[in-house]
């Protein structure tokens, strides 16, 4: 069975991109392909208020895109999934979503490390919603704009080890998740140099997603579109 899930990166550069397509192709099965658009909608991401308000970008990728099996939204805060799974019946996850869940079933409790503390109050509410929010013991925030990562200066390594290591320390979790897309490549040895689990969206979101087309569950859309029918015939 050939499988083509779509990666919808709103922050897209060439580097992150390349990054994540590599990242998920590892973790596919070789009859499984990546889509990832090529489109950045970083000048609408730059806070919690502006991507709510701009998701149309977002479910036009998906409206527009007859050739895949499933979507994954390159956003920890999940932003727009859930309108986005009123308009299809593909599987479609957020990275938050993706690691929530994976730190579920391998940890009782776990902490995030995120870029920005301006995502704490999505997450917050989004582990809320997902029921997680017991599990999760911390939140905290190495102050590094996402498109920084890329790179993954020494400097940016350094605050990110520091920041795991206190976290360790003073919070005791059982695994981490680290919202950063830019870690891809450096969560294993992570895991390994802190000797504890490091959940990275990416790789968690490809491994969730593709096993969902594999179930191949009819998945009912959230809602239809209204009737336009106005008034009351005379």
């Amino acid at each position: 069975m050939s499988t083509e899930i779509c990666i919808i990166n709103p922050y897209a550069t060439a580097i992150s991109n390349e990054k994540i397509k590599l990242g998920a192709q590892k973790i596919l099965d070789k009859n499984s392909s990546i889509f990832i658009s090529d489109k950045s909608f970083q000048e609408d991401y730059y806070d919690l208020h502006s991507e709510t308000i701009n998701v149309s970008k977002l479910v036009n990728e998906v409206e527009t895109n007859n050739s895949s099996d499933a979507f994954i939204v390159i956003s920890f805060e999940d932003i727009g999934v859930d309108i986005i799974r009123k308009i299809t019946t593909k599987p479609i996850i957020g990275l938050g979503e993706a690691t929530f869940y994976t730190a579920n079933m391998i940890a009782n409790k776990f902490s995030i490390i995120t870029n920005l503390s301006q995502s704490h109050e999505a997450l917050k509410n989004n582990l809320i919603k997902y029921d997680m929010e017991h599990k999760c013991v911390s939140i905290n925030s190495i102050e590094v704009p996402v498109l920084d990562m890329d790179t993954m200066s020494k400097s940016n390594l350094n605050k990110l080890d520091n920041e795991i290591q206190r976290t360790i320390t003073e919070d005791d979790p059982e695994a981490i998740i680290i919202t950063s897309p830019g870690i891809l490549n450096l969560s294993k040895n992570l895991s390994k140099k802190f000797n504890i689990p490091i959940i990275e969206g990416v790789t968690a979101a490809t491994a969730l997603i593709e096993n969902f087309v594999k179930l191949d569950i009819q998945i009912k859309k959230f809602s239809t579109k209204p009737s336009r029918n106005f008034g009351v015939p005379i």
